[in-house]
């Protein structure tokens, strides 16, 4: 077999070289250098990149112009720059973001969230109790939160005192999440945390000023911050938005995770605090998914259910005030 297939590859016809070739890779090899074949034309991408990117540039001029001229005049007439966003040539605010990041995980897939609305928190303590529920027979206690929003002053500045304190499974010597903002625009002025006997901190400068907003949301369900924040968000039945926010931090680079959030509905929920009329929002990143239950009256944070694997659930319940 091997045989016939030499064969039958020598009898295919070969082209004869130019007369002149055998004596050009003869000179080359006499004096080390390479030699370039010729060629008959140039190659076919080199002329037909540049052609398909000026069509496509035209044909966008092109478009926009005749919307502007032949659009309803009643309407609202997009600025050139929200007309071609998505576009290759024009990427949305969160494909830029996307691109300036280079080490993203994962893809926001709704609207992108930004600052909240300045209006004034609701003071108060809070209490919560953390349980795993497994088989939905065996409940193991997994700690107690305490939530608080008080006023204060820093710097002769009137501020809010946001705060986190509590007690876990895998935090038995207690933690503390704070976060300080002014009372009037909610201007980011402190963020500190303590784990164990591991404390850690950082002021914000005055300029460029920081205000509050889901950038800085809590990934790990542990923090302050995304409890204000829903205090701080209006939601209805159709609200959905993305995030992306800092999840590993090394000394050169800082790798962001993509938060995913949107109403799936409302609900009815009884606690050991009482009972209360919830919007019930998914909160997905990366493969997991939580389900955060918001007074529809009040904004607070009632309940967290958070599944851990098949047979097991981690909740987090309002258990007093």
């Amino acid at each position: 077999m091997n045989r016939d297939l030499r064969t039958k590859l020598q009898q295919l016809p070969v082209p004869e070289p130019r007369p002149e070739l055998r004596e050009r890779i003869r000179a080359s090899r006499a004096a080390g250098e390479r030699i370039t074949l010729p060629t008959d034309a140039e190659p076919r991408w080199r002329l037909i990149v540049p052609h398909v990117a000026a069509a496509a540039i035209v044909l966008l001029a092109l478009s926009w112009i005749a919307y502007q001229r032949f659009g309803d005049r009643d309407r609202y007439v997009p600025s050139a720059a929200s007309f071609f966003a998505g576009s290759p040539f024009w990427p949305t605010p969160a494909l830029s973001q996307e691109i300036a990041t280079g080490d993203t995980v994962g893809r926001a897939r709704y609207p992108l969230l930004d600052r909240v609305p300045s209006r004034d928190l609701r003071p108060g303590s809070w209490s919560y109790r953390a349980t795993m529920t497994t088989d939905g027979l065996v409940t193991t206690e997994q700690g107690h939160r305490k939530f608080s929003i008080a006023p204060t002053t820093v710097g002769g500045v009137l501020a809010l005192a946001i705060v986190t304190s509590g007690t876990g499974r895998y935090s038995p010597e207690g933690f503390t999440d704070s976060l300080l903002v002014s009372r009037d625009s909610l201007r980011l002025l402190r963020h500190s945390k303590r784990y164990g006997k591991n404390p850690g901190g950082r002021d914000f400068p005055a300029t460029p000023a920081r205000y509050l907003s889901w950038r800085d949301a809590d990934i790990n369900w542990v923090g302050s911050v995304y409890r204000a924040l829903f205090q701080l968000t209006p939601l209805n039945s159709s609200w959905r938005g993305s995030v992306y926010v800092p999840w590993i931090t090394y000394p050169s680079r800082v790798r962001v995770l993509a938060i995913d959030l949107r109403v799936t509905g409302s609900e009815r929920v009884t606690l050991p605090a009482g009972s209360y009329d919830t919007w019930v929002v998914s909160v997905r990143f990366r493969d997991d998914e939580a389900r955060v239950y918001v007074s529809k009256t009040s904004g607070l944070v009632v309940k967290i259910a958070m599944p851990m694997g098949e047979d097991a659930v981690w909740e987090q319940v309002l258990s007093g005030s």
